[in-house]
């Protein structure tokens, strides 16, 4: 039995790149890792991006360490449930904890009951994905400035949608209202895609969907698309402008996917999981599948994370009180 352990524990050594126990040796009791199968937590129901960028991950980390890394879907107030879970969970390296944009933006509007910084280190921001801006065709505007012209000629007329209190898209949205000067209301939906349904059915005018949900209305002529909220025009919609192209100065919306640990998780682990998880999505297929999607492979570490994080959290708190956002 010592010499099977042994054996695995030199072909699991050899398959990791060099870097992956870089920043220490293992700890004790550690030596193979993972020992058993991992819990993935997840924020939201199975079937959007977070989840299918989760589950593209657990299958590749399954793979590759020969232990099940299983997806636990945790929904319920914009993911501060799930993060309450992984809070309280043990830092052995066998739970982690991916979550969206709505990381930083959940304590500026709920009393969480944790702390970002004292209960969680930040592994990896695997992937970012922007949002587009979309309007119901019959809008008389073709363009994010003749929107903005419209939108200023008739004050309070236009509506926008967004699926939650503190969403990516409600937070967009209000960017856009902040830098451009106009007046739009928001109209709360249950989810994204009863959101979207909306702008195409013309109940509301405008919305912030993902690329990869909005880009098939666009293309079916449902929607009008009118730009892009990343710094770069999206390789999925390389003829439509960024918001900033459009007019809208140092505007920038996206969401990612970001990877987690319980504090307290050895320095070791932290190293491995993001040296391997890293190396996995960079995977030709991998990277297919996530091009489809409009999922851009950014790859911040342990270090740069956390300053990646203060970052969003100063400008969305800015976006918050500015728009008086409040959950009821």
């Amino acid at each position: 039995m010592l010499k099977l352990a042994a054996v695995i524990a030199v072909v699991l050594a050899s398959c990791l790149p060099p870097a992956a126990w870089a920043q220490g040796k293992p700890p004790a009791g550690m030596e193979i890792y993972p020992s058993r199968p991992v819990r993935m937590i997840a924020p939201f129901p199975a079937g959007g991006p977070t989840d299918i960028i989760a589950r593209t991950i657990a299958r590749q980390l399954s793979d590759a360490w020969g232990q099940q890394v299983v997806v636990d879907n945790r929904g319920g107030a914009n993911g501060v449930i799930a993060q309450d879970i992984a809070a309280k969970s043990a830092p052995d390296g066998h739970t982690l904890f991916v979550h969206s944009v709505a990381y930083v933006v959940n304590p500026l509007l709920y009393k969480v009951p944790y702390n970002n910084e004292r209960d969680f280190v930040p592994v990896s921001l695997v992937v970012a994905f922007p949002l587009m801006l979309t309007i119901h065709p019959a809008l008389p505007a073709n363009s994010v400035r003749e929107l903005v012209a419209l939108a200023k000629a008739q004050p309070g007329k236009l509506n926008y949608s967004s699926y939650g209190q503190g969403s990516i898209a409600q937070l967009a949205a209000e960017m856009f209202k902040n830098a451009s000067g106009i007046e739009m209301v928001h109209v709360l939906y249950k989810g994204s895609p009863q959101g979207l349904a909306a702008v195409i059915a013309n109940e509301v005018q405008a919305s912030f969907p993902s690329v990869a949900a909005g880009l098939p209305q666009v293309k079916a002529g449902r929607l009008k698309g009118l730009a892009v909220t990343s710094r770069a025009r999206a390789p999925l919609m390389p003829d439509t402008p960024t918001m900033i192209e459009a007019g809208i100065p140092n505007f920038e919306a996206t969401s990612w996917f970001g990877m987690f640990f319980p504090r307290g998780i050895p320095k070791a682990v932290v190293a491995k999981l993001h040296a391997d998880t890293m190396r996995l999505v960079r995977l030709p297929d991998v990277q297919q599948s996530f091009a489809t999607q409009a999922f851009e492979t950014v790859g911040l570490g342990p270090s740069e994370f956390p300053k990646f994080i203060r970052s969003e959290t100063r400008k969305y708190e800015h976006v918050v009180k500015l728009a008086k956002i409040k959950v009821e």
